[in-house]
């Protein structure tokens, strides 16, 4: 059998399989036509990383050691506002429950990162002020990762990043002190560091520190943001039969696998509202279309360095552009409403998953240029500097090295730390080796 009829066959089995064992979850997400809001980047999340649990239970032994943490963690919003005063608040408090594992090599990734803990954490929050910021409940997948090693006792570095819902939201009539919570579905990151500072018979006390960020991706203005330091105590409940997999012992590295070469292409798709640095009409959301090509570099079958060239058309540019007759942009038209940027990027590999990060610079983005004519330093670098954030998944295992393996993503795309939009991606990568 040729390797393009196993490659084939391996696609129809496995999204057979998966197919099969998410209906309840396929039917539910798409019962009404797709649209493609907020809500539905946040259905299509939820079922994006209902995957990998299958997958390692389907490829794996079932060798890891599970565990319950529950949390409190308390800190402050941080107040931000652009024309109406912000409400005054107390205390933010949240309640969290941890369902995990520590991932002990099963699938090899557990080994490079140094035996991680992975899970799903539920929670619950008030803000400080429930008449105008209100209640939020939150999914968030994550994962920590244990550093400064060399120390008997080292720190965990605790990266979450899912959904919440808010109960509610800024209403320029109803509730317009509330600008930082722009729709009541947003994205949730939060960054933690942990130390364990009790341990005995199946039971870990720890105290963290760290930050919380609420946004929607610029899918809603306003789009301020939910920010807010925060300080946690939380309890971790394991096995005690399982409690030599909890000790923070280095594992040491050698290089696993010689380098390898690929060459990726990627499709986007997603939604853009235009703001007050572009133009008189605020409040209109039109999709983004975006194409990628990329070469990679891949080191021990999980750290992958590339580069690339990115080009993005924005609906809204366009449409604004023939409506105010724009006679500086309007004789391009559709070049003018596009964006060419190159970019460098990591992508860590665990599976079927891959965390990925990236940093660009606009080679061409005359809209956004025109329309952000300040010089002052912090428009100046997100007019001339890209991020992207999030996370993809993969149809074949990473760690098994396929010549062919298609993935979809999530990602948040910002001028340099402003959001501009949330997209959807699909991509096919080609191992050269």
């Amino acid at each position: 059998m040729s390797v393009r009829m196993k490659f084939y066959k391996h696609f129809v089995s496995r999204t057979t399989f998966f197919i099969r064992n998410h209906w309840f979850l396929i039917t539910f997400f798409f019962k009404k036509p797709l649209e493609l809001t907020m809500v539905s980047y946040l259905k299509l999340t939820l079922l994006f990383f209902s995957f990998p649990s299958f997958s390692y239970a389907q490829e794996t032994e079932n060798t890891n050691s599970h565990f319950i943490e529950p949390a409190y963690m308390f800190g402050k919003v941080l107040p931000m506002s652009t024309g109406f005063t912000f409400p005054e608040t107390t205390y933010q408090q949240v309640a969290t429950i941890n369902f995990g594992v520590v991932n002990n090599d099963t699938t090899k990734w557990g080994k490079y990162y140094n035996l991680p803990e992975s899970g799903i954490m539920l929670l619950y929050s008030t803000l400080g002020n429930n008449d105008v910021l209100g209640h939020q409940f939150g999914v968030l997948p994550f994962i920590s990762l244990r550093i400064f090693n060399k120390l008997k006792n080292p720190f965990q570095l605790k990266l979450g990043a899912g959904v919440s819902y808010f109960t509610h939201r800024f209403d320029s009539i109803g509730n317009p002190q509330n600008e930082i919570i722009g729709s009541q579905f947003t994205w949730d990151v939060k960054v933690f560091l942990y130390k364990s500072i009790y341990k005995k018979d199946g039971f870990s006390l720890k105290l963290g520190a760290g930050f919380s960020h609420e946004s929607n991706g610029h899918t809603r203005l306003p789009n301020l943001g939910v920010n807010s330091p925060m300080v946690s105590f939380s309890g971790q409940f394991y096995n005690k039969k399982e409690a030599n997999h909890f000790k923070p012992n280095r594992i040491k590295r050698q290089n696993v696998s010689p380098k390898k070469y690929y060459i990726t292409w990627e499709e986007g798709f997603g939604f853009h509202e235009q703001d007050e640095t572009e133009g008189p009409v605020m409040g209109e959301l039109k999709p983004v279309y975006s194409a990628d090509l990329s070469a990679g570099i891949l080191f021990n079958k999980h750290i992958k360095l590339r580069g690339g060239f990115t080009y993005r058309y924005y609906q809204t540019y366009y449409d604004h552009i023939i409506k105010t007759n724009d006679t500086e942009l309007i004789s391009q038209s559709k070049w003018n409403s596009s964006n060419v940027s190159f970019y460098l990027g990591n992508e860590f590999l665990m599976g079927h998953i891959g965390i990925d990060m990236l940093l660009g610079i606009n080679l061409h983005k005359p809209f956004y240029q025109k329309y952000n004519p300040s010089t002052a330093i912090g428009t100046t670098l997100q007019k001339r500097l890209l991020t992207r954030i999030g996370a993809n998944l993969y149809l074949i295992n990473t760690h098994k090295l396929p010549k062919h393996n298609i993935f979809i993503g999530a990602h948040i795309k910002a001028n340099m730390a402003k959001a501009d939009y949330t997209d959807l991606t699909i991509g096919y990568t080609f191992n050269l080796n």
